[in-house]
């Protein structure tokens, strides 16, 4: 076997910890930069995952079909734009190339199943690791790694598999390990200590819904529920059609057919109603979002006053970057809105006029008169996100009632679509705006204190609440459950609890008069946030509890925290340019790198695993960025 020596003699290897799309998209660069010149010497890239190898845990082709995608198949891509090491295709030119109803019924605008889209990454997989062979040895293997040491100038990674282990020694490691189980925490914590004292208790968290025992839970059990987020509805199809139930649609209306196996969910959230639905997707695979109020220009406007201002380049999100956003959000639904109603040439004449007004949007009024839009008011983005805050409900049954009014009238505005809908072509512009987010927030953007924890805490979460749900099926189909009696909200700010007496858990919202109900299991729907060194993956941890690694929390060099400590991320600290890991006193780790979800905190909304087709996303360029820093630094000639 060829091999590049390094100064030790030992071949120059590169470890890539993590095989789903992160690992995937920083192997392709790798590949794609090693064949840009001809070496005399080899590396050898060795490849593990401890799930499956080219999908990861989350995309594994082992689930089952119910479990959907929360992004249409026209917007997911591998493939990153511009050169590639070898031609890819996006997901829907592959699934144009099977054979079969569960494919070839995909349309550009449907939601795949995981499972598929699993299939779809072991296909680009293979693709570039067939590529790769031709610059480099390539080792495969499904195995954990379980610690990560520095011996010298390599590392040597702990590796294990069933009843076997073994080592493998890098002189590079890239950390891709995606979402990683973590220990329940806090109040919740409390509630898995209590089903460990009382075995006919069950307690479910810190994990994604999919990797839960659900079989242990009884037919007609009832439920308690946190979280009403995505990974909700996961839940929902589980303990439904996963236990032999039937959607079925009459006279327009979807109706649900139980097969007396479905246990009984009582759910709640601090919003207390399901996540929003997705608009009906109306836009091409290669459209560009193209702000006007909410640009880069702004953005760099806004830190030039911040030094000149504050001696400092961050910004507060609250007061300086929100606005923008929500004057963008405005102006979209705002143009919607007139060209339903008025044409085409009508809305561009409002949007000049809106952008030539600026996006202090206390002088629109006069605006939206002149253009016969004087009805149109602004969009209350915490009202959208938690629309009975302050409210109180007589009974259970009232509250039903509201969130099925809520949801049903969400539904009718998700069906006109996320071009032609006011509402929807709005708030998609979260979603398209998060490279500019990005920019903002990421990497000590923020000040420091209260604004930077108001992001954290409770602004991103709110944009989540609001742009990132699940499609127009899925909310029939929590509606049709609902009916059937087989699930239900109990209300904002649900609490739950244990009843010593009845040794049973407790549910309830202090908003709903007689909410209060006893249940044999609670399931936390919520993906826990990276809190490496407090719970989080083990193998991080131990990186951060041995100093090679810090978290951005602890790592701050002013001190300070974002982030409510027991529910804001503290991933893991990396330099901007490269993801080289930085430890406690700012210092780069020499050949260890980490991307994705284990940066969360530093990064934001690094949860996405594609790119987007005709756009280099954050996604490459990061990817980009680390597999050329890994080649100058440890494979080049």
């Amino acid at each position: 076997m060829a091999a590049f020596e390094g100064k030790d003699g030992a071949v120059a290897t590169v470890a890539i910890v993590g095989t789903g799309p992160r690992g995937i998209a920083v192997l392709e660069r790798l590949a794609h930069h090693l064949s840009r010149g001809v070496r005399a010497r080899r590396p050898r890239v060795v490849l593990l995952d401890g799930t499956q190898l080219g999908a990861g845990r989350v995309w594994r082709t082992d689930q089952p079909p119910w479990l959907l995608m929360n992004t249409v198949v026209g917007e997911l891509t591998m493939a990153p734009e511009g050169d590639s090491v070898c031609p890819l295709p996006s997901f829907s030119a592959w699934l144009r190339g099977r054979s079969g109803p569960e494919y070839t019924e995909l349309g550009p605008d449907d939601y795949a199943p995981r499972r598929i889209y699993g299939e779809y990454l072991r296909h680009v997989y293979a693709q570039v690791v067939d590529a790769l062979r031709e610059h480099a040895d390539v080792t495969e293997a499904v195995g954990r790694v379980t610690a990560l040491t520095r011996t010298g100038d390599r590392y040597e990674l702990q590796v294990g598999a069933d009843d076997a282990t073994w080592q493998v020694e890098a002189d590079a490691v890239v950390l891709a390990t995606g979402h990683s189980p973590a220990v329940p925490r806090d109040r919740v914590g409390e509630l898995a200590r209590v089903a460990e004292a009382y075995p006919w208790l069950l307690h479910f968290a810190g994990d994604a819904v999919a990797e839960f025992e659900l079989d242990a839970i009884p037919a007609q059990a009832d439920v308690g529920v946190l979280g009403l987020g995505l990974s909700f509805y996961d839940l929902l199809l589980s303990l439904s059609v996963g236990r032999g139930g039937e959607f079925r649609r009459r006279n327009g209306v979807l109706e649900y057919e139980p097969s007396g196996k479905e246990p009984v969910l009582y759910a709640g959230s601090r919003s207390g109603v399901p996540i929003g639905t997705r608009g009906h997707n109306q836009k091409t695979a290669g459209g560009s979002f193209r702000p006007r109020l909410f640009t880069q220009r702004t953005l760099a406007r806004l830190r030039e006053r911040a030094i000149h201002e504050r001696g400092s380049a961050r910004l507060d999100f609250a007061a300086e970057v929100l606005p923008l956003l929500r004057a963008e959000i405005d102006l979209v639904r705002y143009e919607t809105l007139v060209r339903e109603r008025d044409g085409e040439e009508a809305a561009r004449r409002l949007a000049a006029a809106l952008v030539a007004a600026g996006p202090d949007r206390s002088t629109w009024p006069t605006v939206l008169a002149a253009h016969g839009a004087a009805d149109a008011a602004p969009l209350d983005l915490q009202r959208l996100a938690r629309p009975f805050a302050g409210r109180q409900f007589a009974s259970p049954e009232q509250y039903t009632r509201a969130v099925h009014a809520f949801l049903a009238e969400d539904l009718a505005e998700a069906r006109l679509g996320n071009a032609r809908g006011p509402l929807k072509a709005g708030l998609d512009v979260i979603r398209d705006a998060r490279d500019l987010l990005r920019a903002a927030v990421e990497y000590d953007g923020l000040t420091p204190g209260s604004p930077g924890e108001d992001f954290f805490r409770d602004i991103a979460p709110m944009l989540s609440l609001i742009s990132t749900g699940p499609p127009p099926l899925r909310t029939e189909q929590f509606l049709a459950l609902s009916r059937a009696g087989l699930v239900r909200v109990v209300g904002p700010g649900v609490r739950f609890g244990f009843d010593a007496e009845r040794e049973l858990f407790t549910v309830e919202s202090d908003a709903v008069t007689g909410s209060l109900r006893h249940v044999q299991a609670v399931v936390d729907t919520r993906i826990p946030a990276p809190r490496h060194g407090q719970g989080g993956d083990p193998l991080l941890g131990r990186l951060v509890a041995d100093g090679v690694a810090a978290t951005w929390s602890a790592g701050r060099s002013d001190g300070a925290r974002y982030g409510d400590p027991g529910n804001a991320a503290a991933g893991l600290w990396v330099g901007a340019a490269t993801g080289r890991l930085l430890d406690p006193s700012g210092r780069p780790a020499e050949g260890l790198y980490a991307t994705g979800i284990p940066t969360e905190g530093l990064r934001w909304f690094t949860q996405i695993g594609n790119g987007r087709p005709g756009s280099r996303t954050a996604f490459h360029r990061e990817a980009d960025a680390l597999a050329l820093d890994v080649v100058r630094r440890h494979i080049q000639d």
